[in-house]
């Protein structure tokens, strides 16, 4: 009865902990500005969180490159050519580049 008991803190305790580090999964940005249009074509960027996650524990890029809050980081083209954001590591050295010939990896037009 006594390991039975053990057992089951134990599973407690594992399930708050999880829960207590558990990160969010796909990010979809929002686009502002630029022709309504145009952007129908050219989707907003989707950011896999979680496959991060998999790799790289959370001060990798929080809070040096990032905010903690999701939107409170400007992410846009002009900051990336400036090699900040996405770009410090998407240089085609460490990750593919975020050049034009790589805008399908973030830019997912929905299927239909």
């Amino acid at each position: 009865m006594r390991r039975y008991q053990q057992f089951t803190i134990f599973l407690f305790l594992t399930a708050i902990c999880t829960s207590l580090w558990s990160a969010p999964g796909d990010i979809q940005y929002t686009r502002e500005g630029g022709d309504p249009e145009k952007l129908k074509s050219f989707p907003p960027s989707i950011f896999p969180h979680w496959i991060h996650r998999i790799n790289y524990r959370c001060d990798a890029c929080h809070s040096k490159i990032f905010e903690m809050k999701t939107g409170a980081t400007t992410i846009n083209k002009d900051v990336m050519e400036e090699g900040k954001t996405c770009a410090i590591c998407h240089n085609g050295q460490d990750a593919f580049d975020d050049g034009f010939a790589n805008c399908n990896r973030c830019h997912l037009l929905e299927e239909k």
